[in-house]
């Protein structure tokens, strides 16, 4: 069951993702009273749809002119008034494979299509919003801000269909951000809301992991007491006393997937005739969860192979290294790189 709910909400972190840097600073900046809520634009298509299909369900709805429009047309008001220029609206047959999608301008239906569904037919359950969303636009904005959302960062929103904890498909709204923090970081994360109670269900980095709620940037920003640095000493460790073999062993799988692999790795370590770890120091905190870890590390190295074959340099080199959990005891280095 949790691989089916990691599988799927992976597909929508990447169905999303594919607008996050299009999007980004492309809200409208329509005037304040333009366009009809996300309730009115669901009740302007709902006759049409109800028409062809007796019975159909909103499946999506974003505030967008077309189907693969990156710009979002919210008024510049929106987390208050619910409006948008632009709306385009899915209703789908819960009999049937097929739905129907409507480009909503202004105040009008502008123009109206049919298709097949990429996926089979699924069942759709009776509380499911038919004729509008049962939880506006605005609303679950508004429970999102209560959690840390920072929407001057908002690069997309729609309402859309998701796996719930228990692997069921129920509505929501998604809303994704990309935030540049004091620091310098990053921080790129989505919140889910129930489409039918407006509770907001998580929160998720762009590793797809639970984030913290509500977000909290000064406690992101703050160095960690309780860490596995020790852990990454060892495996600095395991190269300066001669036995490159266990810094081998504790690289994760994601690093070292084959023999292969582990022999270039085993390789690369047993080119240096000395290593010493002059400091250590967290990095990418905003980045850290209990699942991720980021160091950047001062190493002093001796080696008799030229830089372009292993990358490192006789004398002071930086490495940027993720720790991650992977089976039992230390914790493994997922990357080790030469630049964040």
């Amino acid at each position: 069951m949790a691989a089916r709910r990691l599988v799927a909400l992976c597909l929508l972190l990447c169905f999303v993702s594919c607008w996050l840097t299009a999007c980004k600073g492309k809200s409208g900046g329509t005037s304040q009273s333009a366009g009809l809520t996300s309730v009115e634009a669901a009740e302007l298509a709902w006759p049409v749809a109800k028409k062809n299909f007796g019975d159909a369900v909103l499946w999506r709805l974003a505030p967008v002119e077309e189907r693969d429009s990156l710009t979002m047309r919210l008024a510049s008001n929106w987390q208050d008034s619910d409006r948008s220029a632009a709306w385009f609206v899915w209703y789908a047959d819960p009999i049937g494979e097929d739905w129907m999608m409507f480009s909503i301008k202004g105040n009008t239906i502008a123009s109206t299509d049919i298709g097949t569904r990429s996926f089979s037919k699924m069942a759709m359950d009776a509380n499911w919003p038919r004729e509008r969303p049962a939880v506006a636009m605005k609303d679950a904005a508004k429970a999102v801000a209560t959690q840390g959302a920072e929407f001057s960062a908002l690069t997309w929103t729609e309402f859309t269909y998701e796996y719930d904890s228990d692997s069921h498909k129920r509505p929501g709204w998604v809303f994704s951000f990309s935030e540049t923090l004091s620091s310098g970081g990053s921080l790129i994360y989505w919140f889910f809301v129930d489409g039918i109670t407006g509770v907001v269900l998580r929160a998720v980095n762009d590793r797809t992991e639970d984030m913290v709620l509500p977000i909290d940037r000064e406690a992101l920003l703050k160095p960690r007491t309780d860490n596995h640095e020790k852990d990454l000493r060892q495996f600095f460790g395991f190269i300066s006393t001669g036995q490159p073999e266990w810094a081998v062993r504790q690289l994760a799988s994601a690093a070292s997937p084959d023999e292969a692999t582990a022999q270039r790795w085993l390789a690369n370590f047993q080119s240096l005739s000395t290593l010493t770890v002059v400091s250590i120091e967290q990095a990418s905190l905003e980045q850290w969860t209990t699942e991720h870890e980021f160091y950047k590390v001062k190493l002093d190295v001796k080696t008799s192979d030229p830089p372009e074959k292993y990358g490192w340099d006789n004398g002071v080199n930086f490495r940027w290294v993720e720790l991650i959990p992977q089976g039992g005891g230390a914790w493994k280095v997922a990357a080790l790189a030469t630049n964040p």
